[in-house]
């Protein structure tokens, strides 16, 4: 009695819509429901494969009748499962020809290779002090326990390389999940450091697979593997807690160390009746050539010198990264730089 003309248009309105919508809510909820195997449509009224493949999901996800009990679900139809289910999307990640996703890695030219060159930062601060001495006490014990330097076989090069690799995989990824943390925790973006430092977790974890495929480790080193990650990646992470600094300071004389080793090893490759003298005309590794951009006829002694330039770029990323502050931007970027340059706080030394 009281209502507006445009109140009583807005609810015959209204009126008009419920009485269109009915049967159709009605048509909708009666439908006979059918295996999604069983469903079939029409795809030729999709204008593009995106709408089809949308559909897909849709039937995938919403068009099964859901099973009074567990066991008729078990019994009378397969478990859904992802290798089924319709592709919404490309995925975002970088896939090779071969199948597998890999992040960004560095590539050298072959000047950037040669000038690769064994360099020492001074140490200035007890942080500095801490992080070498850490370093020289770690490798003096593991230099006594292999032998080194007079390995005498491919295998005590191969156990020492290995292992060594297992170790040198995990500062990266402990590094990126506390910046990852670090972002969450405080609200703002983390300015690059993340994917630098995921990119150095995988490109240490891409040598020990190349690696692996020259030799397989026994039960024992692989039990020895498994406590030296216990105790070392919950160790860093502790220390990454107290002084980012230190720890990328730790890692920079780290790899100082790790160029060492492989110049080293390079050298030992060179020498004339030695035990790797073949490692010149060994052919590589298929993984090695997809990662690291190879030739078809590259030797391993080629994938020896990626290797220890993967090492100076992270010698010199972190040693850059300990002398910064944790909120300035990353000057290597999130898809890396020219980093083989001696950087202007480390000293060149003879081997």
């Amino acid at each position: 009695f009281f209502a507006s003309d445009l109140d009583l248009k807005m609810m015959r309105c209204a009126c008009r819509s419920a009485l269109v919508s009915a049967p159709l809510v009605q048509s909708i909820m009666t439908r006979p429901h059918v295996h999604r195997s069983d469903t079939t449509f029409d795809t030729r009224s999709f204008s593009t494969e995106a709408e089809k493949q949308r559909m897909e999901l849709n039937k995938f996800l919403y068009d099964i009748k859901p099973a009074a009990t567990i066991q008729e679900e078990v019994t009378m139809r397969p478990t859904p499962c992802d290798s089924t289910m319709p592709v919404p999307a490309p995925h975002p990640g970088l896939r090779t020809k071969q199948g597998s996703y890999v992040l960004k890695n560095p590539m050298y030219t072959p000047e950037e290779v040669q000038a690769v060159k064994i360099t020492h930062r001074p140490v200035q601060t007890m942080l500095d002090k801490m992080a070498f001495g850490g370093v020289t006490m770690a490798r003096t014990a593991f230099d006594k326990l292999t032998g080194y330097p007079d390995l005498q076989t491919e295998r005590d090069w191969l156990h020492r390389i290995i292992f060594l690799e297992t170790v040198a995989g995990v500062p990266g990824m402990v590094g990126g999940m506390m910046r990852h943390y670090r972002s969450l925790r405080k609200l703002q973006r983390d300015h690059g450091w993340i994917h630098t430092l995921l990119e150095e977790a995988e490109n240490e974890r891409m040598h020990l697979l190349t690696f692996m495929k020259l030799r397989q480790p026994g039960i024992v080193f692989r039990m020895a593997v498994v406590v030296t990650q216990g105790i070392f990646a919950n160790l860093f992470f502790l220390a990454y807690i107290v002084s980012p600094k230190l720890c990328h300071r730790f890692v920079g004389y780290l790899e100082e160390e790790a160029v060492r080793t492989y110049t080293h090893l390079l050298q030992v490759i060179d020498e004339p009746g030695s035990v790797l003298q073949g490692w010149n005309q060994r052919p590589a590794p298929s993984i090695a050539k997809e990662y690291w951009r190879l030739a078809d006829d590259a030797s391993l002694r080629d994938v020896i010198e990626m290797v220890r330039a993967d090492e100076a770029c992270h010698r010199h990323v972190n040693h850059v990264f300990s002398s910064i502050d944790a909120d300035q931007h990353n000057p290597f970027g999130p898809y890396g730089k020219k980093e083989l340059g001696v950087a202007p706080c480390e000293k060149e030394v003879k081997l």
